[in-house]
């Protein structure tokens, strides 16, 4: 079984399917469809983890326009069926390394109260501070907590 993470530079239709089918699972209509993750590849970052050259997760990031050495943490997934393999936890931890040789200071990112495992993840396991809980944030019921890590 072989590892890969890769930044993906370039509009290969085939990976980004897969993509977004994975976005599609976890994130149901909040994920990234083909009109926003191809501008995401293009300007700003898109780490992709394979499996056996099988894209089974990804990570994306942009950069915070009012604040050039912060980035955004949009969304991290992972196909159901690879979950609980410490895929995401690989991902991050190569794509946090990544984007802080980039001038990248701090990350924010939104994260559902009620997604224990992703906040153990973001939280015990990486550092991230919660900073903000946001009511609404989405829409009636969709609310978010706000967390940082600092490098």
């Amino acid at each position: 079984m072989g590892i890969s993470i890769k930044e993906l530079t370039a509009n290969n239709s085939s990976v980004i399917n897969k993509l977004i089918a994975i976005e599609s699972e976890a994130f149901g209509e909040g994920g990234l469809n083909y009109w926003g993750i191809v501008p995401m590849i293009y300007h700003g970052a898109v780490y992709v983890i394979f499996m056996d050259k099988e894209p089974v997760g990804l990570v994306e990031y942009m950069r915070d326009i009012r604040q050039s050495t912060t980035a955004y943490l949009y969304g991290l997934a992972i196909a159901k069926e690879y979950r609980k393999q410490g895929l995401a936890s690989k991902l991050l931890e190569y794509s946090l390394s990544k984007i802080s040789k980039q001038g990248i200071q701090k990350v924010v990112l939104t994260v559902d109260p009620n997604n224990e495992s992703a906040i153990y993840l973001y939280q015990n396991k990486f550092g991230f501070k919660q900073v903000e809980y946001r009511k609404n944030e989405y829409g009636i019921g969709e609310d978010r907590l706000i967390m940082e890590l600092e490098f």
